[in-house]
């Protein structure tokens, strides 16, 4: 009977590696098959992570995700992620700001395709309110203080937004919408590649032409409410070629121009009503961004050099109210942005290293139970320069 036990406990270590591979093997089918299902993010690391290897709180919301719910602008996708306190002035085109784990708004960084998109004319925010969803095939939404990768703006955290990229056969999507207080959504693109080429454009355009905002108890007796009216058009695009084998170049283009006639507030009265007449609002935004790669090594030394230009023109023409005051507001700023990022893998693992262990276990009855058990730890670091 012992020799038995001992002939068992010796074909069982003789397996052991065989079945730490196989299970190696199937954890590692497992990873990619989550990593797959679960997606693939980029602001926590700055690096491409699956999700599921990532410890920051962190939301995932996907082109099929956005299309089911059927979102059509920034807040409303981000409406459904906790730790988020979205707010919205008027109706559609209303300057819309969100406060992350109760910071201020300007301390959330916004990224679109890797460009610094928070407006330096208004004090670092970001109106989320002019974005719309025709063109977006991912929003990362990364809670918490990430000031370490992204600097003092990212107190409360960071939101990317990653626009479509042509992949394939070319693609054509267009879309006609309309609804209730004279609201027109159309879209049309555009994407594909040719041999080592990548294109992919995006024309948008949405319009509220009626959309009742000011609350009638709130107006002197005899007036009549004036609806406000939004337009936005915003045309965006997105290029890149694989030059060589190691060595590849990427544009991004994103244009919005969007008018909005809302009612202000007349203080001529006390309290405060309404204005008799509408105030009118110009925003323009300009994003752009080229980037070149280029991979030493093996793939082991990915080095990404880019630069990227942002420009925000916002005015405000209000009714002239008797004071004094400038009938004319006009804000204004740009940034230009240049930056270099290397990553370095140290090791063939990209996120652990597996090591295998055996366990024998005797019970009183003499027959011996091997378990054959599978541990992670750190390893195959991947520091970034």
């Amino acid at each position: 009977m012992r020799n038995r036990s001992w002939l068992m406990a010796a074909a069982v270590l003789l397996a052991a590696p065989f079945i730490c591979r196989a299970q190696d093997a199937a954890s590692s089918a497992l990873s990619n098959s989550e990593a797959e299902t679960q997606g693939i993010v980029v602001s926590a690391t700055r690096i491409e992570t699956p999700i599921n290897e990532i410890g920051s709180s962190v939301t995932l919301i996907t082109e099929k995700e956005i299309e089911r719910d059927q979102k059509r602008t920034l807040p409303d996708v981000l409406r459904t992620v906790p730790g988020l306190n979205i707010v919205q002035t008027g109706g559609p085109g209303g300057k819309t700001s969100v406060f992350m784990r109760g910071s201020n708004s300007n301390h959330t960084k916004v990224l679109i395709d890797g460009i610094d998109a928070n407006d330096p004319s208004q004090d670092g925010v970001f109106d989320f309110g002019q974005v719309f969803t025709s063109d977006i095939a991912q929003v990362e939404v990364l809670r918490g203080p990430q000031s370490s990768l992204y600097g003092s703006d990212a107190i409360g955290g960071v939101i990317n937004i990653v626009t479509k990229t042509g992949e394939g056969p070319p693609q054509f999507t267009g879309r006609i919408e309309g609804g209730s207080f004279d609201t027109f959504n159309q879209s049309a693109s555009v994407r594909g590649s040719v041999s080592r080429v990548r294109y992919s454009f995006n024309v948008a355009h949405f319009l509220a032409d009626d959309t009742p905002v000011t609350p009638l108890d709130l107006l002197p007796p005899g007036r009549k409410r004036i609806n406000d009216s939004y337009e936005n058009i915003t045309v965006s695009t997105k290029l890149g070629a694989d030059l060589t084998d190691i060595f590849s170049i990427d544009f991004v283009g994103r244009y919005t121009d969007s008018t909005l006639f809302f009612t202000g507030e007349d203080f001529s009265f006390f309290p405060s009503v309404p204005a008799a007449s509408q105030s009118e609002q110009n925003a323009r935004q300009l994003f752009t961004r080229g980037d070149a790669r280029l991979v030493l090594f093996g793939g082991a030394f990915k080095n990404r050099v880019g630069v990227g230009y942002t420009n925000y023109r916002t005015v405000i023409q209000a009714p002239d109210t008797g004071f004094g005051l400038p009938p004319e507001n006009i804000n204004h700023g740009d940034r230009i942005k240049f930056d270099w990022q290397g990553n370095i893998e140290l090791g063939k693992s990209n996120a652990f290293r597996r090591s295998c262990r055996v366990y024998s276990l005797r019970p009183a009855f003499g027959t011996m139970i091997t378990i054959a058990s599978e541990e992670k730890q750190p390893g195959g670091l991947r520091p970034r320069i």
